[in-house]
């Protein structure tokens, strides 16, 4: 089974405590072809045109919200809110270019008529966030991950304004029929979880 830990996830390891879990980031083709040749069980994705067809199934979980992590005293430290354009002039930490979060929140730059140049750029979140303390750099994240990963020392969140959702975020599993055992019981949990309730609850507060 492959996805990004989500409250869905840590629920099926308390459900299933004897289930061996694999955890792998990959492109949205990969994902596509290993889900097709049943090498996976499941993967948390992007609900986008990738996803449909192939007899692939899609389970939504969230709207991605996108904040900026930033220093407490960096050039935001009194701002309530921040533009994309003010995110993009400061020194920024973000995912490399052929992760779909990042050419998602491009694609948000350039509406605000900008343009990311980051000092920085991983292919995985956890490398975001081991440059963040030291208060050095910014990042654009989605709100999600502040569930995962929380607010690092010395960072404050801003929100970005900008569209109050963003782009489905979801479980997709293979074309097999039935589903294998391991994706049937990802599902009951997922759909369990409510997902997106407890996401935005955690951002309000």
């Amino acid at each position: 089974m492959t996805s990004k830990p989500t409250a869905a996830h840590h629920a099926f390891c308390e459900h299933h405590p004897q289930a061996r879990v694999s955890i792998e980031s990959l492109s949205s083709a990969e994902i596509r072809h290993r889900l097709a040749e049943f090498e996976l069980d499941a993967a948390m994705t992007y609900l986008d045109d990738d996803t449909r067809g192939g007899g692939l199934r899609r389970l939504p979980l969230y709207e991605e919200r996108y904040v900026l992590l930033t220093p407490v005293d960096g050039p935001l430290a009194t701002a309530a809110t921040a533009r994309w354009a003010q995110a993009a002039a400061i020194p920024l930490c973000l995912l490399g270019p052929r992760m779909r979060n990042r050419r998602i929140i491009d694609e948000c730059f350039a509406a605000d008529g900008a343009t990311a140049a980051p000092a920085i750029e991983s292919d995985s979140v956890a490398g975001l966030y081991a440059h963040l303390p030291g208060g050095r750099w910014s990042s654009v994240i989605s709100h999600a991950w502040l569930h995962m990963f929380g607010v690092p020392d010395g960072m404050r969140v801003l929100p970005l304004e900008g569209p109050a959702h963003g782009p489905r975020v979801g479980l997709v599993t293979g074309p097999d029929e039935p589903p294998s055992v391991l994706a049937a019981a990802l599902l009951t949990v997922a759909r369990a979880a409510d997902v997106r309730q407890a996401l935005d609850e955690f951002l309000r507060t």
